[in-house]
Formats: C-alpha cells, sequence, structure tokens
C-alpha cells in the first residue's frame, strides 16, 4: 500500500478525546421508559413504532424488539404523551404518563386488530420538532412502497429518479439496513425507505441529498408469509417506436417471489425470510449503420433489429432478530444472489458477433448488535461481509473490433475471457449518550476491499474510425497526401492478464445536539476520513446545524421549523483507479499500444461489412515503437476529493393534512476526479511533438476538477381524506463542473474552455406519487409520475486535430471566418486541390468543423437532449376470506366502542381526558378519526410521509389474496434518449435509442413502449 495508518491513529485518538471530554462535562441523571407490546392473543409486537412527545412537542420515536419489549432513554422528568402503533391494529395513546428521574415501566400495552377499513396510517410519527433531524426527508414504507416496482434493478432506477442527482463525486450512497454496498432487496422484504435523510449528518461519509436508506423487515410473533408472481409479454406491451419491425419481438417477464415470517424461540428469536426468483426473455435494440457491400459509395443500409438477451437470476435473504438479554439484541441477515445473463453486449451499435455470457454470485452477511449500556447510553456494532465473483465469456475470441462511431461495431467482444472476485468488508461502531439538554453521538468504521481481476480486455485490439464516411474511404482504398485513408486509431492491450489490489478506509466523528431553548436546537460535529493507496492526511469535516420553531412558544406546538447548515465533506478514491495503476501504471503487468501513426494504420485493409482483411497489427510489430505505448497512472499529487455545502430549509405544518417543505441548498466540489493525457503532443508552429518525446501517451488521473450545484425544491403532502393521500416533489437547479466523472478534457493544456453544464444536469424535475382507495370497489390505485427536463450533451466534430488521441474535439461557433460548403462538399474533408469546408447548419445553432485562430469554441455540454415524462400506475384489487379466531367478538366490541365515542363526541368532546387512552382528543363529529388532537389524522412533520394507504379490507381475516395490473409509461409517451453528438455523423441530433423507463436510466424500454405486468399474490 502507499500510505500508512500513522495518521488514522492521530485522528481516531484525537476524536476519542473529545467525546470523552464531551460526555463527562454533560453528563446529569435523565430518565427512561421500557414496556412490551403484545396483540389479543398474547402474541408480542414486532416493529411496532412507540413515539413519546413532551409538552413542547420534542419526540422521540424506537420500535419494539424481538420479543416486543422497548426502550425509550434520555428523557427528562415530566408529562409526556404516548403513542403506539403498528400496521394492522388499532393504536394505542396516552396523553398523560408522567416519567421520574430513572427507570419507568409502562404497563403491558394490548394491541386490538384494527376493524375500520379506510383508517389511515398517520404520516407523522410527532408534531413538528427542532429535533427532527430527518425533517424534508422522503419516507416510503407501508402501502407507499405498492407504487414503486417489485424488481430490484428497477426498484433502483425509481429511487435513483427519486433522489436525483447528489453531491459529491461519486453519486448517491445506498445503504441497507445501515450498510453500504449491499444489493437493493425485493420490494416485498423492505420496511422503510428514506431519502435525503439527516443530509448533515457528522455521522455521514457522504451528503445525505441524493441518498437512499432501505430498511428490511424484522421477523414476526406469528407464523406469517406470502406467495406471489409477476407477468408480461409482448402481447400486453405496445411496440418499440424505434424499432422498425412491424411484428413485436419475442419478450416474457416471469417473476417468483416470496416470503415467510415467525418466531423460532417465543418472546426470543424471530425469523424473516424472503426469496425472489426473475426469469426475463429480454431483447435489446440495435440501430446502426452498415456500408452497403454491393454499392459502398451509395446510401447506408439500416441496421435496426431486436436480439434476445436471456436473463436468469435468483436471491434468498434470511433474517434473524434474536434478543441476547434484556439489554443486547442481535440482527443477523444473510443474501445470496446469483445471475446468468446470456448474449449481452448486444445493443445499441454493437453487432450480434460481439455477445458474451456472464455469470455472476454475491454473498453478502450483515451483523448488527445493539446494547444498552446504562440508562442513557446505547452502543450498535455491525459488521458486514461481501464476496462478488463474475465472469464473461465472449462468443468470439481474438477477432479485432472495429468501432464506427454512431455507425456499428464488429468484431469479437473487447472484454474477452475475464473474470473478477471482490471481497469487501466493513465494522462500524457508534454510540449515542444522552445528557439533559444535549445528544451525544460518536463512531467509528473501518471498511476493507480486496480485488482478484483477470482480464484480457481489449487483448484481440480495436481500431476506431471517427464517422462512417471515413470508413467508407478506408473500403475504398482512397488517399489523402499519398497516404491510404486508414482509422483514426489502433489500441492493443497484452500481458499478464492477472492483477490484485487492496484497500482499506477509516472515518470516525462525533457530533452533539444541544438543545438551548424549547424551540432552538444547535448541532454540530467533525468527521475524520482516511484511505490507503492516497496520501492525503489532514481530512478533517466539520458540520454543523441549527433548528429553530419561532412559533412554538408559551407552550404552542410547532409549525414551523426553520433550519440552517454548513458541512465539508471528505469523498473516497475507488479502488478500480488503484487497480488500473497496478495493472497498466508503474508494475507494468501489462502494455497497451496506442497508434495514430497514418502509415502505419494505413497497412490494415477492411472489408465492408466491418472486418480486417488483411495488414492487421499485432503485438510483436509495435513492441518495437516505444512511442506507441501508453501508461495509466494516479497523479502522485492526487487528494480526496472535498464538497462544501449548505443549505437553508423550512418545514411548515399549513394543515392537519398538509406539509410544506421548502429547501435550498449548494454545493460546491474541489478536487474532482479528471483524467488527463500528460504526454500528448504539443502543436508548435504546426509540428505536433511530445514534451517527452522517448515516451507514449500518460494518461493520468489527477484530481484537479470542480463542480458547483444549486438546488431549490419544493415538497408538499396532503391527505385529501382517508385512503386518498398525494405528496410532489419539485427541483429546480442547475449543475456545472469542469469534468465528468473523470473524463478527458478537449485541449489537454488548457482547461479554461471546459467549465460547463455537468452530464447530469436536468434543470428541473418533478416526482409524484400517491395513493387512494376506493371503498365501494374495493381498488386500491397507486399512481407514480417521473418528470424532468432535457440533459445536455456533448458537441464534437469527430475529429482529432490535436492528436492527443482522443475524438472529443469540440467545433467553434461559426463566424465570419467559416468557410461554406459547396454542393456535394463534405465539410471537414480534406481533399488535394479543394478548399475545405467547415460550416454545419443544426437546430443548435451554426458550427465549423475546423476551428481557427481567435473563433470561440462551443462550452462542454452545450445541446440539451430530449425531455422525460412518465405515469406509472398500479391497481389492485385483495379479496380477504377466512376468520380469525376470536374476531365475531372483536368486531362487536369494537362496534359498541365506537358507538361509545360517537356518544361522547355528540356531548362536544366532553369526555374527561382518562377516556383518551382508547381514542385521543377526537370530540367534534365523534367520527372514528375525525376532529383531532394536535398530531391525529395529520402528516404533522417531521419526514414528508407518502401515500398512507387503506389497508383494503383485509382486517381481522385469516388469508388475502391481491391481484393487481401495473402499467409502466401508462399513456404510451415516447421518451427519447441522448442524441448523437457527432458532427460527422449523418444522424446527428436524432435519438436513435429509447431512454430508461424512470428518466435516469433503468427499467427495460426495448421490451415495449408501454408494459403492463399482472401479479397476484397470496399472504396469510
Amino acid at each position: 500500500m502507499k500510505a500508512s495508518f500513522k495518521a488514522v491513529g492521530r485522528g481516531l485518538g484525537l476524536l476519542l478525546a473529545l467525546a470523552l471530554c464531551a460526555g463527562a462535562a454533560l453528563a446529569q441523571q435523565a430518565a427512561s421508559l421500557r414496556g412490551q407490546v403484545a396483540d389479543e392473543f398474547g402474541g408480542v409486537i414486532i416493529g411496532a413504532t412507540v413515539t413519546v412527545t413532551d409538552a413542547s412537542g420534542k419526540a422521540k420515536s424506537v420500535v419494539t424488539d424481538s420479543d416486543g419489549s422497548f426502550n425509550v432513554p434520555g428523557l427528562q422528568p415530566g408529562r409526556y404523551s404516548v403513542r403506539i402503533f403498528s400496521t394492522g391494529f388499532a393504536p394505542f395513546e396516552n396523553p398523560e404518563v408522567e416519567i421520574v428521574a430513572g427507570r419507568n415501566e409502562l404497563p403491558k400495552v394490548t394491541l386490538g386488530v384494527s376493524l375500520e377499513k379506510e383508517e389511515v396510517t398517520v404520516a407523522s410519527e410527532g408534531p413538528l420538532s427542532v429535533d427532527t433531524a430527518s425533517a424534508g426527508a422522503i419516507v416510503l414504507k407501508g402501502k407507499d412502497l405498492e407504487a414503486l416496482p417489485e424488481d430490484p434493478d428497477e426498484l433502483a432506477a425509481a429511487l435513483q429518479a427519486l433522489a436525483g442527482p447528489a453531491a459529491g463525486p461519486n453519486g448517491g450512497q445506498i445503504t441497507i439496513d445501515g450498510f453500504e454496498g449491499g444489493r437493493i432487496p425485493s420490494r416485498d422484504s423492505i420496511r422503510e425507505i428514506r431519502v435525503n435523510d439527516n443530509p448533515l449528518s457528522a455521522e455521514n461519509d457522504r451528503p445525505g441529498f441524493g441518498g437512499i436508506q432501505i430498511f428490511t423487515k424484522p421477523g414476526t410473533d406469528k407464523l406469517r408469509g406470502s406467495l406471489g408472481m409477476t407477468f408480461n409479454d409482448e402481447s400486453l406491451n405496445s411496440r418499440n417506436p424505434f424499432l422498425q419491425t412491424e411484428k413485436r419481438p419475442a419478450f416474457q417477464y416471469r417473476q417468483y417471489s416470496g416470503n415467510l415470517s415467525g418466531t423460532i424461540v417465543p418472546k426470543k428469536a424471530s425469523f424473516f425470510l424472503d426469496f425472489f426468483r426473475n426469469e426475463t426473455d429480454d431483447n435489446d435494440l440495435v440501430n446502426g449503420f452498415q456500408l452497403d457491400p454491393a454499392n459502398i459509395n451509395g446510401t447506408p443500409l439500416r441496421v435496426n433489429f431486436a436480439t434476445l438477451t436471456p436473463l436468469r437470476n435468483w436471491s434468498i435473504n434470511p433474517r434473524v432478530d434474536y434478543s441476547i438479554n434484556a439489554k443486547n439484541t442481535l440482527v443477523a441477515r444473510y443474501s445470496f444472489f446469483h445471475s446468468d445473463s446470456l448474449n449481452q453486449g448486444v445493443s445499441q451499435y454493437a453487432l450480434p458477433e460481439r455477445a458474451f455470457d456472464t455469470t455472476s454470485s454475491n454473498h453478502t452477511l450483515q451483523l448488527t448488535e445493539t446494547a444498552v449500556l446504562n440508562k442513557t447510553t446505547v452502543n450498535e456494532t455491525r459488521f458486514q461481509f461481501i464476496r462478488t465473483r463474475f465472469a464473461n465469456d465472449p462468443l468470439n475470441v481474438g477477432v479485432a473490433t472495429v468501432n464506427v462511431f454512431d455507425a456499428f461495431t464488429s468484431g469479437a467482444a473487447t472484454v474477452g475471457n475475464s473474470f473478477n472476485e471482490t471481497k469487501r468488508w466493513e465494522i462500524t461502531n457508534t454510540t449515542t449518550q444522552a445528557h439533559g439538554a444535549h445528544s451525544l453521538k460518536f463512531g467509528a468504521r473501518v471498511r476493507g476491499v480486496h480485488l482478484s481481476d483477470f482480464s484480457e480486455n481489449n487483448f484481440n485490439g480495436t481500431y476506431t474510425f471517427s464517422s462512417l464516411d471515413q470508413y467508407r474511404r478506408a473500403v475504398a482504398g482512397e488517399s489523402v497526401g499519398g497516404v491510404r485513408v486508414g482509422p483514426t486509431q489502433f489500441t492493443l492491450t497484452t500481458g499478464e492478464p492477472l492483477a490484485s489490489i487492496s484497500q482499506v478506509d477509516f472515518g470516525g466523528f462525533v457530533q452533539d445536539d444541544w438543545k438551548l431553548r424549547p424551540n432552538l436546537t444547535l448541532g454540530g460535529g467533525v468527521r475524520y476520513e482516511r484511505q490507503t493507496n492516497l496520501d492525503s492526511n489532514f481530512n478533517f469535516a466539520p458540520r454543523v446545524y441549527l433548528a429553530w420553531s419561532p412559533d412554538a412558544v408559551g407552550g404552542k406546538q410547532a409549525k414551523t421549523v426553520i433550519r440552517l447548515g454548513f458541512g465539508l465533506f471528505y469523498d473516497r478514491i475507488g479502488e478500480s483507479i488503484a487497480l488500473t495503476d497496478e495493472r497498466l501504471g508503474g508494475a507494468g503487468l501489462q502494455q497497451q499500444f496506442v497508434v495514430r501513426d497514418p502509415t502505419i494504420l494505413a497497412q490494415t485493409v477492411f472489408d465492408a461489412s466491418g472486418h480486417v482483411v488483411s495488414g492487421g497489427l499485432t503485438a510483436a510489430q509495435l513492441a518495437g515503437f516505444a512511442t506507441s505505448q501508453a501508461t495509466r497512472q494516479l497523479a502522485p499529487d492526487a487528494t480526496a476529493p472535498y464538497s462544501y455545502i449548505s443549505g437553508f430549509m423550512m418545514t411548515r405544518q399549513l394543515t392537519k393534512t398538509t406539509t410544506l417543505n421548502v429547501f435550498f441548498s449548494t454545493y460546491d466540489t474541489r478536487h474532482l476526479l479528471r483524467s488527463r493525457n500528460i504526454n500528448a503532443p504539443l502543436d508548435i508552429n504546426g509540428t505536433f511533438r511530445r514534451p517527452q518525446p522517448a515516451l507514449g501517451d500518460i494518461y493520468q488521473y489527477e484530481t484537479s476538477g470542480t463542480q458547483s450545484m444549486k438546488q431549490l425544491n419544493i415538497g408538499v403532502t396532503k391527505q385529501f381524506r382517508p385512503g386518498f393521500s398525494l405528496s410532489a416533489n419539485y427541483t429546480i437547479g442547475k449543475a456545472q463542473s469542469n469534468a465528468d466523472f473523470g473524463g478527458f478534457p478537449m485541449n489537454q493544456y488548457d482547461l479554461s474552455g471546459e467549465y460547463g453544464r455537468t452530464s447530469f444536469d436536468s434543470r428541473q424535475r418533478l416526482f409524484l406519487i400517491g395513493s387512494a382507495f376506493i371503498p365501494k370497489l374495493k381498488l386500491s390505485l397507486n399512481p407514480l409520475i417521473i418528470a424532468n427536463t432535457g440533459r445536455p450533451f456533448n458537441i464534437i466534430t469527430g475529429f482529432d486535430d490535436n492528436r492527443d488521441g482522443l475524438i472529443n474535439d469540440r467545433p467553434a461557433f461559426a463566424d465570419s471566418q467559416t468557410v461554406a460548403c459547396a454542393p456535394g462538399q463534405i465539410p471537414g474533408l480534406v481533399q488535394a486541390g479543394v478548399t475545405p469546408c467547415g460550416l454545419v447548419q443544426t437546430r443548435f445553432g451554426n458550427f465549423d468543423l475546423l476551428p481557427k485562430p481567435g473563433q470561440t469554441i462551443i462550452p462542454r455540454n452545450y445541446a440539451e437532449g430530449p425531455g422525460f415524462f412518465s405515469v406509472n400506475l398500479r391497481v389492485g384489487r385483495t379479496f380477504a376470506f377466512g376468520d380469525l379466531p376470536g374476531a365475531a367478538d372483536r368486531r362487536k366490541a369494537a362496534e359498541e366502542q365506537k358507538q361509545q365515542q360517537q356518544q361522547r363526541g355528540n356531548r362536544g368532546g366532553g369526555a374527561d381526558r382518562a377516556s383518551n387512552r382508547d381514542g385521543g382528543e377526537r370530540g367534534g363529529g365523534g367520527a372514528p378519526r375525525g376532529g383531532g388532537g394536535p398530531i391525529q389524522g395529520g402528516m404533522a412533520g417531521g419526514p414528508i410521509m407518502i401515500m398512507m394507504g387503506a389497508p383494503g379490507g383485509t382486517e381481522g381475516k385469516r388469508y388475502s389474496l391481491n391481484f393487481s395490473l401495473n402499467f409502466v409509461n401508462l399513456f404510451n409517451r415516447t421518451n427519447d434518449g441522448p442524441p448523437v453528438g457527432n458532427l460527422r455523423s449523418a444522424n446527428f441530433g436524432e435519438s436513435l435509442f429509447p431512454a430508461g423507463s424512470f428518466g435516469f436510466g433503468g427499467g427495460n424500454p426495448n421490451a415495449g413502449n408501454r408494459r403492463v405486468q399482472a401479479s397476484v399474490r397470496f399472504s396469510f
């Protein structure tokens, strides 16, 4: 490894010292509340939400563990309101619970089965509070999840579209039960999803903006389970608008899933088992152009067809929750995933001969131990181990690849025979302490990864042509200046296929939330980051934030909470960079040849179908040319990227059922990763010379990029009536940078013209999700609407005029120096005795393919692609049957209770406060959940809770059978993918492929522009 851990030890020591000093200074006596939750038959209820709210509106929430018990630490003596809720049960509420110093026991709480068919899950677990760190987060759980795709891959794409672009160079972070790097579980095993939660916490190594947190379901006290199937084939779908054949290609999707949960040891251990299998006879679209062998100078032939790409994968995911003793609990989760993908690599411009098969598998083990150390301290330890392996098996081996930009790619798959085995591990420990007005949290995480990678990538060699016209001229044997026209460049890799690399990173943090006043909380912390394979030591990241409720004075409930915050976040350089440096850098395990000499390239002869006829270049021929060998390396002065993030948020409870969130944030990233050819030829008086003449191209990873992003997000959540709710999130913003995802600049020695829009800069985005239950029809409707404006794309000339080996040169804006083309003349083509012309007129503007001194080069990502709009809808109907034991008696008792509540309500809400344990402060008209106290019936604040769907008439029944139809792109709108940006292409500005089903990629639009999936699920 390139760096030691001396700085890690010093950083950890400092953090521990800070934490111990803070703990000693703040210690004082506090109180806690314990209890147990069970159903009417005495069975414990696991995962019930227990919310304790003080008189000022400050709320704390916990969930019951494997024996139904709960512990709420860090309370101050006083009067509290306690609410306990679990899906499918009537909630328990007691507004007058007296808490004294020390340990308090709540009598065992029994929840009855909910019998009100239109009962709605209350959105907020408590009123607005300055202590709600996750305010403004998007939270999906229960019925919320039914609007999302069942398939894990499509689910991931939908969540990325919801989260939007993230700050930092590595995008949004996805965690599963607190762990990073695992596979997305199936939808039915997910308990809750949070997006953009607690974004400035020092516990986060990445900004929370764009982050996705997934929590899986725990076990249950009684045996419960479900089994389902989803089906779709081409007969249910509309045609792919980019496929020119009249007959829809064969397609079929079959998904089988199920889960089972129950008790292993009563009141001690429970389990949840989820399994999933996907059988997809998929297809990918090839839409390109080739020369007509009968007349290469004629109109190119359109290559347009769908190719079958079968996919089979399955997974099994058991989880065990175990109560070790009264103070220690253990959660163990294991996941296995296996996938076989056939005929991969045949899509867009790639022809069938480039196909390869892929096999992959993934093992994940996760362990979480939680310990209550004392009345005010909770410690959590997490461990994760992931082993991933994949292998590629190409259809053809040793046949050179011919890549013609925006036309076709032929030959063998570049991936060659390859496999990769990755082992990752992670250990995290965090401690939470409550000390009066302070809530202290500190911890550390250590992660490691080891890669063993066998790669024959590009061992077959690749010939690159910048346009189909250049390839035509090469096939025709045309010459320029006495030299036969050939490809723009040829690349070939040789050497040792096997390489391995290890990398470790460390992160430690300490933070404190200090409640200065009942309506004012100040929070702050610091995080330290360190990794091997990078010499970057001083990575301290401070965070500070403030929450204030201006109207929460004099005992009034908060209706407005204002939050301000600032934070510094460091990122890491991925292990793939270190692997490339090991393979093609100083170790020299492999040699990469890059040839751009026209006299050498002219030796190779091609046919019209895209194959080498004779004169193919070999490693033996190129070994004698030192300048043709390229290396790839990490810059010696590379440092960790970091981002400055600041934000302002206002959360406003407009009504008891409506919450508004307005959030403005800014992001500034420094030391962004980019690539640069530091030995590219320099133009010296018309002669191109390298700075180091004896060496070839040196492709270097640098951390010299910058990025800036500003966003305004407006979120509204509205519950119109029981069973009918809607949530919308609208974002407007802009993102600019001078480097995109580690890419190369146009000019390797002048970066001043690189600053422009990022490739993900969609200026406006809308995400709308909802739920509606129609009692008369017993139908549930779950709409999901995604819309965004177009993202930018780069316009290039298709030439490599600066000889750096990168075909990313941009044109100039046309002006008086621009030479117009005569009829039949090809822009940019150099021919003897003819003045070359450069004018190209497009709907994006007029450009000059041959820029001259004094002309203005167009900005990077100058043009904007098409927008995206899709309406998805799930329609479901549930049939319930088989009464649970005692169901008739419970319905009778509930009806009597309902009548008593109505009588009390008709008296004007005069029931004494003690009776509110059953009904809460309902009053008014006495409706079962009408009127309401401060939190009843409303989305009173906290997170933006989405889609509080009605149960659908399954309460009190032993079995249920659900039938549903899921419409993807309901209105059959054609969403075009990114346009062709090569000005030398005859299809410049056209979209030749559809966009992903969720705008940001994901889903399979090639299966049909509109897809209809039918599902059935049996539950007990």
